[in-house]
């Protein structure tokens, strides 16, 4: 069911599946049934939708890491 409520998100939000948090929207539940229980929503594809941005439900870009063999440098000892 959490996969399928992430699936609809991420089509809400017109993102790939695999950019989206399974875990932030599982998250995210607890602050749509506390809007729910103000009267503030009522569908919670829409609320994690809208809130996708404040709640993390769309994963963060990784920064580039350099492969290890452009780091091969590092390991090889010069004889003085």
């Amino acid at each position: 069911m959490l996969v399928d409520l992430t699936d609809a998100v991420a089509e809400a939000l017109g993102q790939p599946f695999q950019k989206l948090s399974i875990e932030m929207v599982y998250r995210g539940l607890y602050h749509f049934t506390q809007a729910y229980h103000r009267g503030a929503a009522d569908d919670p594809v829409a609320y994690l939708a809208a809130n996708a941005a404040s709640l993390g439900i769309i994963k963060r870009k990784r920064k580039q890491r350099a492969s290890p063999g452009d780091l091969v440098y590092l390991t090889i000892h010069e004889d003085p």
